[in-house]
């Protein structure tokens, strides 16, 4: 780009930025450091977009970039300190204060930089409007005694001699909040604010306040500029990573608490923080641990952590601990929603299909908008023409009151019952405004799908995988049910696990976790390598003894992991006694299945546009292509839509190909009382049924943008 170029496409991602128009402006910023990196401006502003996206990695290198450039401009130095503030470590802290200390910058902006990371670091020193240090004392006196009155009465006495004091228009607003007057809390709240901007507790005491109004986004600005502020606080880290969990990014939430902690903070909301953060990451033995500190903190545990305890125990397999816990908290506090809502599920996973639905509807009452719960009881409740529980759902995704995420469960959950009773002509408004709220949560890009694909097949591509031979591999024999999500693979495995030699792990995920590590550049990230030959025979170990831990006298297992085709080959290597299931279904109604549901946070984010939905599928069939052109006898595959015409046919066939002996039972798996933890925990203990076969001609019209990327992609006929 010329100069004038540059300066033409500065003003349009400017005011695309100003639009909140995100992605157009970053484009804009990166398509001007391509052609000339040396612009500091599009560096600062892509800094502050990352920032606000809570993508750090990417701020931290703009701004960086922007204050080499412009070294003296202090909004730049600004902007960085409060990305630092609220996603660096101790070592992006150490590098942002060696570079600001080399900076030309005025020595009094300086200094409260440094301040922030160092004096005020924990706590901010607040103007007091020339109050005396005995009446401050006696002030925080009477809040910390509950004496709201006369914290009113007091504070009030003050102002009108120290108007100027943010400290007591802060504990007048806390006064006001604790005796009910909102209106008067929140004015006093923000008078602190403009009378000191600076002061972090105030933001702090704002936010809280805000979130018991029901305001959580606004909450969660004040949560952040307390953060910039003071980075150590620990009440507003805390507050401010437990609306990051709530909103999905519970790794931004963690880099937070983890700062608190290394600060010295421990106490119960802390545990709470972190243990519904290691939660949402599917941490759940670190979750259980920090709550198991919290119940000891608490000398027996609160209802709230017990619960959050118990959730924890119920995805490690606890489901004796797990179901106390939940009575314990219950027992504390009947009406907790995390304690009805958490052990609805667990019921609900163990089949217990109508204790989990006393309890589902007791949430509907107790948290009315709670769209995750509604969407939960849709899994497995099957609803008619006039069931109530549908106008339910439809006046409440109108209420105006709904969070976006909750309105987005509540979608999935009214196009689902829809679909029940046969009223298909609705089913899609609902279900497009799911998916797009989805897609607007968590973007996804496809091509970073390609790229993985592009990079294992290649570092695979030169191995003899029949002539490699592993020495020390265990005689380990997992049986592996892999595929495209909702393609059949929790009925495959329900199938397999019913034969009495067979124990159903369900959608472990280690070992294939494990694969990826072995050909990722730990120090490149995103790039790949081949495997090293002495470290493949210690992934079966570690995945044997991760299996014997979690199922103690198991000899023979499923795990229904999605992503185990993508290293099947190294994966049979490490296990060579080790059996693979590859389940597939006509992508048309396959794909359907996976745009009516909402999956797991951070998984399957392909799932929410349907041209993306017909472009993953196709690198799936490429890498399957890929392992048939190169292993084809190390894995058997099933047809779906062959399954349910000819079920004890291709069931016996089945069996035969995992090794063993032909049972009855397996015919009866519906009969089988094993937990299910996927969106499948009621199909699976129904009878096999051909009802879903064919259900895209229903939708025809409505997935034209998926069937058009189909046929052009060959994988349905033109």
């Amino acid at each position: 780009m010329t100069g004038p170029e540059i300066q033409e496409a500065y003003g349009r991602a400017l005011d695309a930025h100003k639009a909140g128009d995100i992605d157009t402006a970053i484009r804009g910023y990166g398509a001007i450091i391509e052609a000339n990196p040396k612009v500091a401006e599009a560096h600062f502003q892509a800094g502050r977009i990352y920032a606000a996206k809570m993508r750090f990695d990417r701020a931290f290198l703009h701004f960086r970039a922007a204050a080499t450039l412009r070294p003296a401009e202090a909004a730049i130095w600004n902007a960085w300190a409060e990305a630092v503030a609220l996603g660096g470590d101790a070592a992006t802290e150490a590098g942002f204060l060696r570079a600001l200390k080399a900076a030309p910058v005025p020595p009094e902006a300086r200094i409260v930089l440094q301040d922030r990371f160092g004096a005020q670091r924990a706590g901010t020193r607040p103007a007091t409007g020339g109050m005396r240090p005995a009446d401050i004392s006696r002030l925080l006196s009477l809040v910390q005694s509950g004496r709201m009155i006369d914290a009113e009465r007091f504070a009030g006495a003050a102002l009108k001699q120290h108007p100027g004091s943010a400290l007591a228009l802060n504990i007048l607003a806390t006064a006001f909040a604790r005796q009910g007057k909102a209106a008067l809390a929140e004015a006093a709240f923000r008078k602190a604010i403009a009378v000191d901007p600076g002061y972090a507790e105030a933001h702090d005491n704002l936010g809280h306040f805000l979130i018991e109004q029901g305001r959580p986004e606004e909450a969660e600005a004040m949560f952040r500029r307390a953060v910039t502020l003071a980075p150590g606080l620990a009440p507003a880290l805390v507050n401010l990573a437990t609306c990051l969990t709530s909103a999905g990014q519970p790794a931004a939430a963690l880099t937070l608490l983890e700062r608190a902690r290394a600060g010295g903070a421990e106490a119960p909301p802390l545990c709470v923080a972190l243990g519904n953060a290691h939660t949402r990451l599917k941490n759940f033995a670190k979750a259980e641990a920090v709550l198991l500190r919290g119940v000891e903190l608490t000398k027996g545990g609160t209802a709230q952590i017990l619960a959050l305890l118990a959730q924890a125990q119920a995805r490690l397999g606890k489901d004796d601990e797990a179901m106390a816990n939940f009575d314990r908290a219950l027992a504390m506090n009947e009406n907790l929603p995390v304690a009805v809502g958490g052990k609805a599920l667990l019921l609900q996973t163990l089949g217990d299909f109508k204790a989990a639905e006393v309890l589902f509807r007791k949430g509907f009452e107790i948290d009315p908008l709670n769209g995750e719960n509604f969407r939960a009881f849709i899994m497995s409740h099957k609803t008619k023409p006039g069931d109530p529980v549908i106008d339910m759902m439809l006046s409440r995704y109108d209420d105006p009151a709904i969070s976006a995420a909750d309105r987005m469960n509540m979608g999935f959950a009214i196009a689902n019952a829809l679909e029940d009773i046969k009223d298909y002509g609705r089913v899609f408004r609902y279900l497009d405004e799911a998916n797009t709220a989805m897609r607007k949560a968590a973007p996804y890009a496809i091509a970073q799908r390609f790229e993985q694909v592009a990079q294992t097949k290649a570092v695979f591509a030169d191995m003899d995988w029949h002539r490699t031979r592993i020495e020390g591999t265990t005689d380990f024999a997992p049986i592996f049910v892999t595929g495209m999500p909702r393609s059949g693979t929790t009925l495959i495995e329900q199938i397999i696990a019913s034969h009495s030699a067979v124990t159903g792990a369900g959608e472990v995920g280690e070992c294939a976790r494990a694969a990826q590590d072995l050909i990722y550049d730990a120090k490149n990230t995103g790039r790949m390598h081949p495997p090293e030959l002495a470290e493949i025979a210690g992934l079966g170990h570690h995945f044997e003894a991760f299996i014997r831990d979690r199922f103690p006298g198991s000899d023979r297992i499923t795990d229904k992991s999605i992503q185990t085709y993508m290293y099947l080959g190294l994966v049979k290597l490490a296990l060579p006694k080790s059996r693979f299931v590859i389940v597939r279904r006509d992508p048309r109604d396959n794909l359907l299945s996976i745009y009516k549901n909402k999956f797991p946070d951070d998984t399957h984010l392909y799932a929410y546009d349907q041209r993306d939905l017909a472009k993953f599928y196709a690198t799936f069939v490429d890498m399957i292509d890929f392992w048939r052109e190169r292993v084809p006898d190390w894995f058997y595959e099933v047809q779906y839509e062959d399954l349910v015409a000819n079920p004890e046919e291709e069931t016996r066939k089945l069996i035969a190909a995992c090794g063993l002996e032909w049972e009855d039972a397996c015919l009866s798996f519906h009969e089988n009382k094993r937990k299910v933890e996927t969106l499948s925990v009621y199909q699976v203990r129904q009878p096999i049924t051909k009802a879903s076969v064919a259900l895209w001609q229903r939708y025809e019209k409505d997935l034209e943008p998926m069937l058009d990327q189909l046929k052009k992609d060959g994988h349905v006929a033109g």
